[in-house]
């Protein structure tokens, strides 16, 4: 049975109250700073804990990649009065926001890092915060919000992979193999590279085609050595990147310069991963892993409404966001065993929307078997994984690859065209 979603106005105090010997001005007194810290530490806890699966699934590139991490964030507005805790992005008609940073190890589901802030904060910034905690053989994925050479770099030095997409402003160069030189046979510096021309290279490939330079020098004063690769897009897929663009610049008010425009039409990678372990026309895919997160993203709006908020005092909308981040993390942690469960047992694929739902469905009843016994517990998870099993599979569309298409596991697939996973 699903629980009413709480919309945490004055009448949800109410609810709340009719099952507690407590008033709806006692209770709202219990939002305090002491309740906010409470449930900070309990979330930092449940990180430090590890609920994720220890086990990884087998796949050809798990004794590669020790953890393929992948940052990003969410962000939702607020009303104005909380401008001054949670101050937004700017750009809109709201003036306040928050902002969550995620960073999950997609091979167990483990969450590295939580981090909430006001909408304003920079992920660039939260991205540096987070490269000194990566390891060895570690893989990260970043988008363009996260885009730092600096950082890249870093990664590289810490004997770890990444892949990044590289923004359209940034210079990319090749070592010129005929430069000039000093009498004294010093090299002159302004002639040692060259750079690319993006938009003669971006014209010169056809419609999916994937172009690579392996010995790419990227930025105008870091010079990254990497290995660049091109990709042209579709017609179709520029025209929606087109379209994208101009609801950003009417949205948020920011304007994209013209050469970026004229880029749309490819996406740029850059990679320190050699091409023997993912070839240069699997980068695109590989890239897309980082997608998944906005999957969980989805779930936490719409199944833990996450980003519900009225014009609450600023303690209880802490109390409710670190309560409900509380309840993804637990929700998570099982959706991953159990995903893992699924593909030991029965060789399929399972559904992380479709899981996170059900499960969260289950909670209730979890919290109630767990005050009895760990044989009442046992018997709920074997019924919650038969419910997964039965209608938690992942759809597959016709040409769209999963992850595990992806990282090569071996599993049982069932084709679909119209559903989607």
């Amino acid at each position: 049975m699903r629980m009413a979603e709480p919309k945490y106005s004055k009448n949800f105090l109410t609810q709340l109250c009719s099952c507690l010997e407590a008033s709806t001005e006692g209770l709202n007194q219990r939002f305090n700073t002491a309740a906010v810290q409470f449930l900070q530490q309990v979330l930092a806890k449940l990180l430090n804990r590890k609920l994720s699966s220890s086990r990884l699934f087998s796949s050809p590139y798990t004794s590669i990649f020790k953890s393929i991490r992948i940052l990003d964030s969410t962000a939702f507005q607020l009303p104005d009065v909380f401008s001054s805790v949670y101050p937004g992005a700017g750009g809109c008609s709201h003036k306040a926001g928050i902002k969550i940073q995620l960073e999950y190890d997609l091979l167990s589901g483990q969450f590295l890092h939580i981090h909430t802030g006001p909408g304003k904060q920079h992920d660039r910034t939260y991205g540096s915060l987070c490269v000194p905690t990566v390891k060895v053989n570690d893989l990260c994925i970043r988008d363009l919000g996260y885009f730092h050479l600096k950082d890249l770099q870093h990664i590289h030095d810490s004997k770890a992979y990444y892949i990044s997409r590289i923004k359209s402003n940034t210079r990319i160069y090749q070592k010129n193999p005929n430069p000039d030189y000093f009498r004294d046979g010093r090299i002159k510096k302004s002639t040692q590279y060259i750079q690319l021309d993006m938009e003669n290279l971006m014209n010169s490939l056809r419609s999916g085609q994937t172009y690579e330079i392996t010995d790419a020098y990227v930025g105008m004063s870091d010079k990254v050595p990497t290995c660049v690769i091109v990709h042209r897009l579709t017609e179709e897929q520029q025209q929606k990147r087109l379209r994208d663009q101009a609801v950003r610049e009417k949205k948020k008010g920011m304007t994209f310069s013209p050469r970026s425009k004229r880029l749309s039409g490819i996406n740029v990678y850059m990679t320190n991963i050699p091409i023997d372990i993912v070839p240069m026309g699997q980068v695109h895919d590989w890239y897309s892993l980082r997608w998944q997160i906005e999957i969980l993203f989805k779930t936490w709006k719409s199944f833990f409404q996450i980003h519900h908020c009225k014009k609450i005092k600023p303690e209880r909308l802490e109390c409710h966001l670190y309560g409900q981040l509380i309840a993804i993390l637990l929700c998570s942690s099982i959706m991953f065993q159990m995903r893992q469960l699924l593909l030991m047992k029965k060789k399929r694929e399972l559904s992380e929307y479709k899981a996170i739902y059900m499960i969260k469905d289950y909670f209730l009843l979890l919290f109630q078997t767990i005050q009895k016994d760990t044989q009442e517990l046992s018997k709920v998870l074997l019924r919650l994984f038969n419910l997964l099993q039965q209608n938690g599979r992942k759809s597959h569309r016709y040409e769209k690859k999963t992850v595990f298409d992806i990282l090569g596991v071996v599993y049982n697939c069932t084709m679909s065209n119209n559903q989607a996973a």
